[in-house]
C-alpha cells in the first residue's frame, strides 16, 4: 500500500474512534440536549469516517475540513446563544482547530504554503468571532490571532517536512523490500526453470518491483552483418497502453546505449535528450525514458536488461538499477549454466561418436590383422610367396593404419593433460613432406597423384610432430579431395609454410568451422574409413604448441590447407620460449 494512503487511513479510523466516544463523553457530562442537530452530524462523520477508511483513494482532507468545520461552528453556536452545547471549552475547542488546520494542511496534495496561509487565515477568522462575541480583550484576542496563525503556518511546514522525510522512508523501505522480493522470484525462476519461461518470469517480477511501464530482456543477434538486440523475453503493464512495438534492431540505430553497454556500464536513455536518428525509434514507439544494463557472460555481451517508460518522464532509482545489475548477472550465469549444459551434452554425444567411430574404425583393422595373421598360421605351408607376400602387405598396412589412430589419440590425451613434449629443431619442410608422403602411398595405395614443390623451408618445430601433422593432412586429401593433389612449400616475413591443395570441391561452408573440432565427421563421408574426426584437430592443437599455425583456406576454387611454423633463423630463442610456454 502506498504510505501516503496508510496516513490518510489512520487519519480516518482516529476520527471513526473519536467520534463516537466524543458522543459518549457529551452523554456522560450532561451537556445540554438544546442543539439536537449535532447528533445527526456526529453519525454522518462517523459515517463519513469509516467510509474514507475503506477507500482505495487517499481523500482523507475534506473529511478534515469539515470536521473542523463543524468543530468551530459549535463554539460559535456557543459564543452566540450562550448555551453549552458542547463538552469542550473555547481552549480544549483552539486546540482542536489547530490540530484539524495542521492535519489537513499536511496531508494536502496541493501547493502547501497557500493551504497554510489560508487554514491559519480561517482560524484565524474562527478566533476574532468568538472573541467578539464572548467580549474578549482586544489585547488578549490579538496575542490569540498572533498565535493561531503562526503557529498554523510554522507547526504545517515542520510536520510536512517531517511527515514527507517519513513518508519517503516508508516508500523507500517499500521499494527496497518489492526489489528484494524481485530478486528472490527472479533467482527462483532462473535456478528451477530450464526454458525460456525463466526469462520471462524474471522480467515479470522485476516489472511488479517498479512502476515502470515495461521490463524486457534481449539477447545479442547478427543483423545484415551487424550488431543488433532482439527482446526475448517482457512484461508489460496494462495501464501504460502504448509502444511495447520495437522488439529487434540494430545497436547502429543506439549507438550511444550500445557504447555504454558494451563498455559494461548502465545507461539512461530519454528521448527528449535525444536528436536524429537516434531519437526516431523512441519517438515511433513513445518511449518517454529507459534503462538499460549489459547481460555479460564471460567477457562476451550476450544482451542486456531494462525499464522503459511510456507514460511520464521519471528518475530511475540507483535501487532500481542495482536490482537491474543483480539480475543481469543472474540471468548471465543461467545462459552461462546453459551454455555449459549444451557443451556437457556435445561432449557427451562427441565421446559417444568416438566411441562408436574408435570401436569401428580399430575392429576394421584388427579384424584383418587378426584373421589374416590366423591364415598365415594354418595355411602357410599350402600358400606359395607371393601369397605370402601379399597377406604380410595387408597386415603391414593395417597395423600402421592402426598405429597411425593410436597416436592421434594419444597425443590429444597427452595434450589435454599438459604432457606432451615439444622438441623443436631445424628441420626442411618439404624434406619432411617427402618422407611422409613415401609412407602414406604405401599405408594408402590410391590412384591419385601427389606432387611436391619447394625447397629450403627451413622452420624452427619438433619434426615428429610435423610429421604428423602433414601425414594427417595428406591422408585427409587422399580419402576427401579431388584426384590431383599439390603440396607446396613457402617462406616468407619470419615463418614457413606447407600449403596442401587439391581439385576437389573442398568442405563445404557450412562444415569450415567444424572440421577442426575433435570427433567430427564430414556429413558428406560418415562411412569413410579412418573418419574418427580427430586428426585435424589433434594438428592444429601441434601446430600451436609449436608456435605456429593451421588453418583452412578457401580462395575462389582452391582449397587448400595451410601449416604455419616459425622460420628457422628468424629468433630461435624467442621460438623456444614461447614454444615451452605453450607447453606449460
Amino acid at each position: 500500500m502506498d504510505a501516503r494512503l496508510r496516513f490518510h487511513r489512520y487519519i480516518a479510523i482516529l476520527l471513526a474512534v473519536t467520534i463516537p466516544a466524543l458522543a459518549v463523553i457529551e452523554l456522560a457530562s450532561g451537556v445540554s440536549a438544546g442543539t439536537p442537530l449535532r447528533w445527526p452530524a456526529y453519525l454522518a462523520l462517523w459515517v463519513w469516517s469509516i467510509r474514507v477508511a475503506r477507500s482505495p483513494k487517499a481523500n482523507t482532507v475534506p473529511l478534515i475540513l469539515v470536521t473542523m468545520g463543524f468543530t468551530g461552528a459549535m463554539s460559535v453556536v456557543e459564543a452566540l446563544f450562550g448555551a453549552n452545547v458542547t463538552a469542550f471549552d473555547f481552549t480544549t475547542t483552539f486546540g482542536l482547530m489547530m490540530m484539524f488546520s495542521v492535519l489537513a494542511g499536511t496531508l494536502v496534495s496541493g501547493n502547501r504554503l497557500v493551504w497554510a496561509g489560508a487554514l491559519a487565515s480561517t482560524v484565524a477568522v474562527w478566533v476574532i468571532t468568538v472573541g467578539i462575541l464572548t467580549g474578549d480583550d482586544p489585547s488578549a484576542l490579538g496575542v490569540r490571532v498572533m498565535i493561531a496563525v503562526s503557529g498554523v503556518i510554522f507547526t504545517i511546514a515542520l510536520v510536512s517536512m517531517l511527515y514527507d522525510q517519513l513518508n519517503a522512508a516508508i516508500e523507500s523501505h517499500d521499494r527496497a523490500a518489492r526489489l528484494q522480493d524481485a530478486i528472490a522470484s527472479c533467482s527462483e525462476a532462473l535456478l528451477f526453470h530450464s526454458d525460456a519461461f525463466a526469462v520471462y518470469e524474471a522480467a515479470r517480477a522485476l516489472l511488479e518491483a517498479t512502476d515502470a511501464d515495461y521490463a524486457y530482456v534481449d539477447r545479442t543477434v547478427e543483423i545484415d552483418g551487424e550488431a543488433g538486440w532482439e527482446i526475448i523475453a517482457d512484461a508489460a503493464r496494462r495501464s501504460s497502453g502504448l509502444g511495447q512495438g520495437w522488439k529487434r534492431g540494430k545497436y547502429s540505430e543506439i549507438p550511444t546505449m550500445y557504447q555504454a553497454l558494451s563498455g559494461g556500464r548502465a545507461v539512461v536513455m530519454r528521448t527528449r535528450e535525444l536528436e536524429g536518428d537516434e531519437q526516431r525509434p523512441y519517438l515511433d514507439d513513445g518511449i518517454v525514458s529507459e534503462v538499460s544494463v549489459p547481460i555479460f557472460v564471460g567477457k562476451v555481451m550476450r544482451g542486456s536488461i531494462g525499464f522503459i517508460q511510456y507514460t511520464k518522464d521519471r528518475r530511475w532509482t540507483e535501487a532500481e538499477i542495482q536490482t537491474l545489475w543483480r539480475a543481469s548477472h543472474m540471468i548471465g550465469a543461467y545462459w552461462k549454466r546453459q551454455d555449459d549444459a549444451e557443451e556437457l551434452r556435445a561432449s557427451n554425444d562427441s565421446k559417444d561418436r568416438l566411441l562408436a567411430s574408435v570401436s569401428h574404425e580399430i575392429r576394421t583393422p584388427l579384424t584383418a590383422i587378426v584373421g589374416l595373421s590366423e591364415e598365415l598360421v594354418s595355411s602357410r605351408t599350402s600358400l606359395g610367396d607371393e601369397e605370402l607376400d601379399e597377406l604380410n602387405g595387408i597386415i603391414a598396412l593395417q597395423s600402421r593404419e592402426l598405429a597411425e589412430l593410436v597416436e592421434d589419440l594419444l597425443v590429444a590425451s597427452r595434450a589435454d593433460f599438459g604432457n606432451l613434449s615439444i622438441r623443436p629443431e631445424n628441420i626442411d619442410l618439404v624434406d619432411q613432406v617427402r618422407r611422409v608422403a613415401e609412407g602414406v602411398r604405401e599405408s594408402h595405395p590410391s590412384s591419385k597423384t601427389v606432387t611436391i614443390e619447394g625447397h629450403d623451408v627451413i622452420a624452427w618445430a619438433d619434426p615428429l610432430r610435423v610429421r604428423q601433422v602433414i601425414r594427417n593432412l595428406l591422408t585427409n586429401a587422399i580419402k576427401y579431395g579431388g584426384d590431383r593433389i599439390l603440396v607446396s612449400g613457402e617462406r616468407g616475413d619470419g615463418v614457413a609454410r606447407i600449403v596442401v591443395a587439391d581439385d576437389g570441391d573442398g568442405v563445404p561452408e557450412a562444415e569450415s568451422k567444424l572440421i577442426f573440432e575433435r570427433y567430427y565427421r564430414s556429413v558428406q563421408s560418415p562411412t569413410q574409413p579412418g573418419s574418427v574426426g580427430i586428426g585435424l584437430a589433434v594438428s592444429r592443437q601441434l601446430a600451436e604448441l609449436m608456435s605456429g599455425s593451421l588453418n583452412y583456406v578457401r580462395t575462389g576454387d582452391h582449397p587448400r590447407f595451410e601449416l604455419t611454423l616459425p622460420a628457422a633463423g628468424a629468433d630461435d630463442d624467442d621460438a623456444i620460449n614461447e614454444s615451452m610456454a605453450r607447453i606449460g
